[in-house]
This record gives structure tokens, sequence and C-alpha cells, in this order.
């Protein structure tokens, strides 16, 4: 659905093919119903900017209904990843052959006990929280959570990237606190988040529904849509996404489309932590479309090489140019 088409159904302002588009999304499912009547509560209040909590607090609200009605569906997990993990507890300790995820934790105190898990600089990994809710890493990325995890709420604060398959659980939203003031909120649904400091936060819907909020005002997201904040000028912007790219780090499959050279360098930068200079003649190569496999970066360079004309070269160990 064009959101603004539903704003224009709601303001009384659409033309009858797009009243007959409105009325068919609505009978898509039984969430759009519940999405359609919030917008139409909210709007009286729409010269008003409300405060983040009470925001917060009609998502939260507005989640419930949705999921007791009909469950959002999940994304099939992936058959096996390279990084194996251990429960403990609560809590995680993930080792693999290539790097370890480590956890801190406080001792024992009346203060909540923090936990800490963290991919190396260089290496994604695999975790699952208490809830069994699954999580996809990327290099050099950490999440955050107390041992309230899971009583009321699920809160975590994430720094760096991630794919999330979220375990439905009703009346027991699942929150993440992110950088730069964004906070996104949903009860069972996947997508991916990055989210780093200062840099653009861009969120990836792969399945059901999702609430973002930022600058105090929520945005709605469902599968198939991607969301972009830039903290520097508070701009939104919504587009769609395609859903090998959301579902990226979950099947460790790099997705191009129409990508130019420097869009490629930015691609291989956020997957590897690894910088990726371009010089003037590769940016004269076509664009690239296409789905690689990841099975390292020296194999996904020759073939990304072979794909399309792009040459590279090590300057360093952590430097490669694009020529």
């Amino acid at each position: 659905m064009n959101w603004d088409i539903l704003l224009k159904y709601i303001n009384k302002e659409t033309t009858p093919a797009e009243d007959q588009a409105v009325n068919d999304w609505l009978n898509e499912q039984a969430e759009n119903k519940y999405l359609l009547d919030y917008l139409q509560r909210r709007s009286s209040e729409a010269q008003n900017s409300l405060p983040t909590r009470e925001v917060q607090t009609e998502w939260d609200n507005l989640l419930n209904k949705i999921l007791d009605a009909e469950p959002l569906s999940y994304v099939r997990p992936i058959q096996r990843y390279r990084y194996h993990y251990v429960a403990i507890a609560a809590s995680l300790l993930l080792v693999s052959a290539f790097g370890l995820f480590y956890l801190k934790s406080s001792k024992p105190t009346a203060q909540p006990q923090q936990f800490t898990v963290k991919t190396p600089i260089n290496l994604r990994g695999k975790a699952t929280l208490p809830d069994g809710t699954l999580v996809y890493m990327a290099p050099n990325s950490s999440i955050k959570y107390d041992n309230s995890y899971g009583v009321n709420k699920r809160t975590i604060q994430l720094s760096g990237e991630a794919f999330f398959d979220v375990k439905h659980l009703t009346k027991k939203p699942f929150i993440i606190q992110a950088q730069n003031g964004v906070q996104l909120t949903v009860l069972g649904t996947s997508f991916n988040f990055y989210s780093r400091k200062n840099e653009v936060s861009e969120i990836k819907v792969a399945s059901g529904l999702v609430g973002i909020t930022a600058d105090k005002h929520t945005h709605f997201l469902k599968a198939g849509q991607q969301l972009n904040y830039e903290v520097s000028n508070h701009h939104v912007d919504m587009q769609t996404v395609d859903q090998p790219d959301a579902t990226s780090l979950q099947n460790e499959t790099l997705y191009f489309k129409n990508d130019t050279a420097e869009e490629i360098a930015i691609k291989l930068h956020r997957w590897y932590n690894i910088k990726i200079e371009t010089s003037p003649s590769a940016k004269q190569h076509p664009r690239f479309s296409g789905e690689m496999k990841d099975t390292g970066l020296d194999n996904l360079l020759k073939g990304l090489s072979y794909a399309t004309g792009i040459k590279y070269r090590y300057q360093d160990s952590q430097t490669i140019l694009l020529f």
C-alpha cells in the first residue's frame, strides 16, 4: 500500500480508483484494518507532536491487537551457519573456529545484570536470545540487554548491523533502542537493522509489521519496505526493498541490484568491515545485478571481477582498491 494514498483516504481526498486500492488492501489481512483504525484515531491529533513514550505506548497497544488477531509470519531459518553457539542460562557465549563472541556481565547486585554479545571486528556470527529470537550479526556489532529481558518487554540495545528473526510473544513487545535516537518495536517479525552512530539508520523488513520511532514520530513498515533515517537533518526516506536484500545476512548472500562500483564498495565494507576504495576507472564499469554466496572475501572479489570487469588489489591488509 502506498502510504500517501492511505493518508488521502483518511482525509477523504481519494479518487474512486484509490478507494478501491485501499479496500483491496484492507481485505488482504486483519493487520491492515487495525492499522487504518489506528491512523484514523491519531489523525485528529496530527497537529500535536506526541511524546516518544506516548507514541511507543500507542504502538505497543496496536501490535498487541494485531498479534492477538493473527500472528505474523516468519522467514525460514537458514540450514546451517558457519559459527556455532552455546546458550548459557539467560545469556549467550558463542565461539567459532575463526573468532570469539564474548559475554560481559556485571556481578550480581541490586542493579539489573547486564549482558553484551559482540562479533569480532571482521567476522559475522549468529546468536540466540533467551526467548528464542535469532540474530544474525555483521562484523563489529553488539547487542546489549539485562535480566529484565522477557519479563514484560524484550528490550535490547543495538550498535552495528543485524538481521532479527523475532520470536512471536503476544503482550511482550520486542524493542530495539539503537543509535541516533531511533527505536524499533515489533512482536514477531523479521528485518535487517543497520545502526551506527552518526550514520544513516536503515531498516529493511522481510516479514510482518514494524514500527520505527524517530523524532517523536512513528513510521509503519511492512514486508518489502525500507526506511532510511538521517540524523543530521532528521530526514526520513521510505522505499521498497527486495526480499533477498532484506535477508542478506541471514542467508549469507550478498545482493546487488543495478549497483555502481561505489555502491558495491559500500556493501563490501559493511559485509567484511574492511576499507574499500574506488578509482575513477572502476566507476566507468557497468552497473551490476546479482546474488553472490559468501565463500570468503578473496573468492567473492574474484567472482565480482569476473562478473563486472572491475579489478582489485590490496593496498594493505585492511584496504582494497577497486579499479
